[in-house]
C-alpha cells in the first residue's frame, strides 16, 4: 500500500500548478486511499487533487515522507497501480498541465465558470443510506446481515460476470436489480440454509445493504476543456462528470447537455434550472458506459448597462427579453426601465430595437442579440437648493407642505440671526436649461407684506448674511500697549475699550496724548480729494479717556497710537572696573554725563591707576549693526577681512579710544567725552614694560626706558626680519589708540605694544609654469599674426 501511495505522490507533484494549498497532508494521503479503492484513475486523482488547490512541493514532501517510511521494505514488491507507470506519469503531467492553465482563466459567459472552481466539484456523497432504486453491478459490495435464531455475516463483491457466490448456496446473480430486488432474491436463496428466515413467523432476519461502491467509465465528450474517458464515482451525476472533465468552453451549451445512454439519448440538462431555482432533477446519475455530450451553444445574447450582473447569457427559443433581465439579477437601482435597446445583426448589418416595457414578455431574442439598459437621467424632478443664512441649509423636496420660499425657509429651519433682509437671490432654470435671476424682498416675503414666491423645480435660493453685504472692517493699534495688533471691529467700541483689548498700557505708555487715524470715506462723493487721512487726539484723566466730543466712537479701520511719554527714561547703565575706589555699575544722572564724572562717582583713581592707558569699550548699536553688515558682504565679495570682523565679540563691542588723564585734568574738555548706556571703563594697573611683535628677530617684552625711541626698542628684540615691512611698523597704546613709529612726536609709553608687519610669501614659478606661459605667448602671437595678414 506505501508503495503504491509513493508511485502515485511521485507523479502527482508534476502536475500541481496552484499557489494556496486547501488540503492538509493527511487529507492528502486519505484522499489517494479513498480515490484507490474506489477505483479512480490517476488522471482523475491528479485533475481533482489540483484543483482542490494540492501544490507540488506539498506533494513532493509527501513522496520523501512515505519513501522514508518504506526504507527496507523488499525493493521488488510490484507496485499494484491500474496502469502502466510510465503512461501515468505522461497522463498525470499532461493533466497538471492543463490545470494549471485552466484555473486563472474566466468568462463572461454567465455558468461557465461554476466548472472550474475549486469548492464546488459537485461530488456525491457516499456516506448517505443506499437509495432503493440504486441498480447494482460488477464491482459493488454487498453486505449480508443475518441475525436471530441463526447469526453471521457475509461480504461479497459482484463479479464480472454480476453474482456473488455464497457458501453452501452458490452463485446468485444480481447485475441490472435495485438494492431492493437484490434484498429480495438473497433472503429467497439464503431459505435454503437458514430455515428460521421462512415462514409464516421467521425467527431469523436479513439485511442487505450495500458497502464499497463500483467504479463507472463515463465518456464526456463536445464543448468540454477536457473531453476523454473518466471512471467515477457509480453515484456520479451529469454535474460531476463535467467537473472532471474542466466545464465547459465558452462555445459550450449549458441549456442542452445531452446524456447518451445505450446508444439514445435519455435526457437533455438545463443547467439554468438548477442555478436559478436550484432543481436538483436536473442532476442526474450516470451509469457505466453513459455518454455526457456538451454541443456548441445556439443562442447566446449579451447583456450591459444597468442590470446587477451584466454578462452572456445562454437563450432558449421560447424565452423573450423579460427572462434575460431576470437571469441577469433584474434591473439595478439606477436603471431607466420604460425601454430597453436590442441591437441585432439581421445578416447584413446592425439593426437596432428599442423595446417598451410593456413588450419584454413577448419580444424574442436571436443569437448574438446585444441589450443595452440605459441609466436614468441624472437630475431631479422635485428638488430645489437653499444656501446662505438659514439654519439647516442643502436640498428639499419641492410638493405637498412646501410650494413657496417661505415655506422652504420654514421647513430649513428659519433664518439666521444675520440674516440679510433686504434682497434674496432666487436662481431659475429656464426651459431652455438657461438660468435667470429673480429678486425678492426676503423680509417682506417672510412678514407677509408681499406676495410669497412660487418655487420652480431646480430653483437656487440664497441668502445672504449681513457679513456677507457689508464689511464689518478692522480697528488697528500700535505703540506702547501690551498686545498691538489689529481687532475686529464692533459698534459703538471706544477708544478704551481697543487699549483694554490690546492688554492694556505698557509702562512709559503717555496718557496725555493717543492718536487716532482715520481714512477719508464719502460713498456719495463725486470729486477726487486731496486729503489723505483725518488725525484725531484723546487724553487720559483720571483714569477715564477724554476727547471734545464725549459721544467719540471708533469707526472701522481707525488706527489707535498710543505714543511713549516724552517724560519717561528707563535706566541706563555703565560699569567702571579696575583701579577705582568704588568699582561697579553706575546709573547715568542726566543726558551728557562725561567720564570725569563717572570717574568721580567711582571714588577716584587708585595710587596705582595708570590714566593714559584707561580703555573704554561701548555696545554697538543697531544702526552701528547695519553698517557691519555692510562691511561683511563688501568683504566676502573682496575676500579681504576687517579689523572689526575677527571675532564674535568684536561685533557686540568696539572700542573708543579715550584719555582718561586728559578728562580728568579738564573736565567737560573735547578729552571728556560723553558716555552711553552699556560703556564699559577699565583704568588699568600702571605697568613698567613694551612689547614688540611681528617680523622682529626676537618679540619679547622689555623694561620700559623714559626717551627711548621705537627703533631702540627693535633693535633691542635682535632688528628686523627678512620679510619685515618697515616703513609699516606702528605703535598700539593700552587705551586703544595706535599712532605710526617713527613719525615725529611720537612717544613710546609704558605698556605699550610695537608691531612690526611681516611681507607675503611670494612663491616662484616652477619649470612648467615657466613653459606654459612661454608657450601661451607664443600661440597668441602666431594668431594675431594670422589676423593680420588677413587683414590685409
Amino acid at each position: 500500500m506505501k508503495k503504491t501511495i509513493i508511485f502515485i505522490l511521485s507523479t502527482l507533484f508534476l502536475s500541481s500548478a496552484l499557489a494556496f494549498a486547501q488540503m492538509t497532508d493527511s487529507q492528502v494521503v486519505d484522499y489517494v486511499k479513498s480515490g484507490m479503492a474506489a477505483g479512480k484513475s490517476q488522471e482523475q486523482m491528479a485533475r481533482e487533487l489540483v484543483a482542490r488547490g494540492v501544490t507540488r512541493e506539498q506533494l513532493e514532501r509527501l513522496k520523501e515522507q512515505y519513501s522514508d517510511s518504506s526504507a527496507g521494505s523488499s525493493g521488488t514488491a510490484a507496485v499494484q497501480t491500474d496502469t502502466n507507470p510510465r503512461q501515468a506519469l505522461g497522463q498525470i503531467t499532461q493533466t497538471g498541465s492543463q490545470s494549471a492553465e485552466q484555473a486563472p482563466r474566466t468568462s463572461n459567459v454567465f455558468g461557465v465558470d461554476i466548472f472550474r472552481g475549486r469548492e464546488l466539484s459537485f461530488e456525491p456523497n457516499e456516506n448517505i443510506a443506499t437509495p432503493s432504486d440504486y441498480v447494482l453491478g460488477p464491482g459493488d459490495e454487498l453486505i449480508i446481515e443475518i441475525w436471530g435464531y441463526n447469526e453471521a455475516s457475509i461480504s461479497q463483491t459482484i463479479s464480472p460476470e454480476g453474482r456473488i457466490n455464497i457458501s453452501q448456496i452458490g452463485p446468485i446473480y444480481l447485475n441490472g436489480l435495485t438494492i431492493n430486488e437484490a434484498s429480495q432474491k438473497i433472503k429467497k436463496a439464503l431459505v435454503s440454509k437458514y430455515s428460521s428466515i421462512g415462514g409464516d413467523t421467521p425467527n431469523t432476519s436479513v439485511s442487505v445493504t450495500l458497502g464499497r461502491v463500483r467504479t463507472i467509465q463515463v465518456n464526456v465528450m463536445g464543448e468540454v476543456t477536457t473531453p476523454g474517458t473518466y471512471r467515477l464515482s457509480s453515484f456520479a451525476t451529469v454535474f460531476n462528470a463535467l467537473y472532471n472533465a474542466q466545464g465547459v468552453t465558452d462555445n459550450g451549451s449549458l441549456r442542452a447537455i445531452k446524456i447518451v445512454r445505450g446508444g439514445k439519448q435519455i435526457a437533455s440538462v438545463d443547467f439554468y434550472g438548477y442555478l436559478f431555482n436550484g432543481k436538483s432533477d436536473s442532476d442526474i446519475r450516470l451509469k457505466d458506459g453513459d455518454i455526457v455530450i456538451v454541443p456548441p451553444y445556439l443562442n447566446r445574447v449579451t447583456v450591459a448597462g444597468e442590470v446587477k450582473r451584466p454578462m452572456k447569457y445562454e437563450m432558449t427559443g421560447e424565452e423573450n427579453l423579460s427572462d434575460l433581465i431576470r437571469y441577469a439579477g433584474g434591473f439595478s437601482s439606477n436603471s431607466y426601465r420604460e425601454n430597453v435597446n436590442v441591437a441585432r445583426i439581421n445578416g447584413k448589418e446592425r439593426e437596432l430595437s428599442t423595446v417598451a416595457a410593456a413588450g419584454f414578455g413577448s419580444f424574442s431574442l436571436a443569437d448574438g442579440d446585444s441589450v443595452n439598459v440605459a441609466k436614468v437621467l441624472d437630475r431631479y424632478t422635485n428638488r430645489v437648493s437653499i444656501n446662505g443664512a438659514v439654519m439647516r441649509p442643502g436640498y428639499y423636496q419641492i410638493g405637498g407642505d412646501v410650494a413657496t420660499l417661505r415655506q422652504l425657509i420654514e421647513k430649513a429651519g428659519g433664518l439666521r440671526e444675520d440674516a440679510f433682509l433686504k434682497r434674496a437671490v432666487v436662481t431659475r432654470e429656464n426651459d431652455n436649461l438657461t438660468h435667470r435671476t429673480i429678486s425678492v424682498d426676503l423680509g417682506a416675503v417672510m412678514g407677509g407684506n408681499v406676495e410669497d414666491l412660487l418655487l420652480h423645480k431646480n430653483d437656487i435660493i440664497s441668502v445672504s448674511s449681513n457679513s456677507d453685504v457689508q464689511d464689518p472692517g478692522i480697528l488697528s493699534i500700535n505703540g506702547y500697549v501690551a498686545n498691538p495688533g489689529t481687532f475686529q471691529y464692533s459698534e459703538n467700541t471706544t477708544v478704551e475699550d481697543l487699549i483694554l483689548k490690546a492688554g492694556g498700557l505698557l509702562d512709559g505708555a503717555s496718557t496725555a496724548k493717543v492718536d487716532i487715524a482715520r481714512r477719508i470715506y464719502n460713498p456719495e462723493s463725486l470729486e477726487v480729494t486731496d486729503q489723505l487721512g483725518i488725525s484725531l487726539s484723546v487724553s487720559i484723566e483720571n483714569g477715564k479717556f477724554v476727547s471734545s466730543d464725549p459721544s467719540f466712537r471708533l469707526q472701522p479701520y481707525d488706527v489707535v497710537s498710543v505714543r511713549k511719554s516724552p517724560g519717561f527714561r528707563p535706566q541706563q547703565f555703565v560699569k567702571v572696573s579696575g583701579e577705582v575706589a568704588f568699582p561697579g555699575t553706575y546709573n547715568l544722572l542726566e543726558v551728557g554725563e562725561r567720564l570725569s564724572n563717572i570717574v568721580v562717582r567711582a571714588g577716584g583713581v587708585t595710587d596705582h591707576a595708570y590714566l593714559k592707558g584707561a580703555t573704554l569699550k561701548r555696545a554697538i548699536s543697531e544702526e552701528e549693526k547695519k553698517v557691519l553688515e555692510a562691511k561683511k558682504k563688501l568683504a566676502a565679495r573682496s575676500a579681504t577681512k576687517d579689523s572689526l570682523m575677527v571675532d564674535d565679540e568684536s561685533e557686540a563691542y568696539f572700542n573708543v579710544a579715550i584719555s582718561l588723564d586728559q578728562a580728568v585734568a579738564n573736565p567737560g574738555s573735547e578729552y571728556d567725552i560723553i558716555l552711553k548706556e552699556g560703556d564699559e571703563l577699565t583704568v588699568p594697573e600702571k605697568l613698567s614694560t613694551v612689547k614688540v611683535s611681528g617680523a622682529v628677530m626676537n618679540p619679547n617684552v622689555m623694561s620700559y626706558v623714559p626717551g627711548r625711541s621705537a627703533r631702540e626698542y627693535i633693535n633691542a628684540a635682535g632688528g628686523y626680519g627678512l620679510r619685515a615691512k618697515r616703513s609699516k611698523a606702528y605703535i598700539v597704546y593700552m587705551n586703544g589708540s595706535v599712532a605710526k613709529a617713527g613719525r615725529m612726536g611720537v612717544k613710546i609709553e609704558p605698556g605699550c605694544e610695537i608691531i612690526v608687519p611681516q611681507k607675503e610669501e611670494k612663491q616662484a614659478m616652477s619649470t612648467g609654469e615657466v613653459m606654459s606661459i612661454a608657450t601661451s605667448a607664443a600661440s597668441l602671437s602666431t594668431v594675431i599674426i594670422t589676423l593680420v595678414n588677413l587683414l590685409k
